[in-house]
């Protein structure tokens, strides 16, 4: 399948009509960035590709909150830093709230404007991520998960 007919396919699911399932294309097609690439199979795609357009057709319906496991796993650091240049802009100009589990708390706190940290099934710590680095005194938030978590 190619990535535009995969959005075209997934936007029939989500909307309520032909016209909000065009609308909810035209939006995956600017917030993946593909441009022409959208044409291609998606089998061909790179990793980086293929979460672009996962991500993409995610949050075309304009969702009040995206959850996302794990958005940069596997994926080189350029292919990384796009997803969360894409997720910080989504927020700030659409206002749009991410719900983000991630082992990596260095782009947990480049990303994220609050911060839960859980272990063990146990919600430990919550806050923005500023205020936790100056409470436990710590350079960044893999500081601040360790002091927690073994309190």
């Amino acid at each position: 399948m190619k990535g535009i007919d995969y959005l075209k396919f997934m936007a029939g699911i989500y909307a309520p009509d032909k016209a909000s399932a065009d609308t909810y294309v035209e939006r995956a097609k600017e917030i993946c960035g593909l441009g022409d690439r959208l044409n291609d199979k998606i089998g061909g795609y790179s990793r980086g590709m293929a979460r672009k357009l996962l991500i993409a057709r995610a949050i075309m319906p304009q969702p009040a909150l995206a959850i996302f496991d794990e958005p940069t796993s596997g994926l080189d650091i350029i292919n990384a830093l796009e997803v969360r240049r894409m997720l910080k802009t989504l927020a700030a100009e659409q206002g749009m709230s991410f719900l983000l589990s991630s082992h990596n708390m260095l782009e947990i706190e480049y990303v994220s404007d609050r911060v839960g940290i859980i272990a063990k099934g146990h919600l430990l710590e919550v806050g923005k991520p500023r205020e936790l680095i100056e409470k436990y005194d710590a350079q960044n938030l893999e500081e601040v998960f360790e002091r927690v978590v073994k309190q």
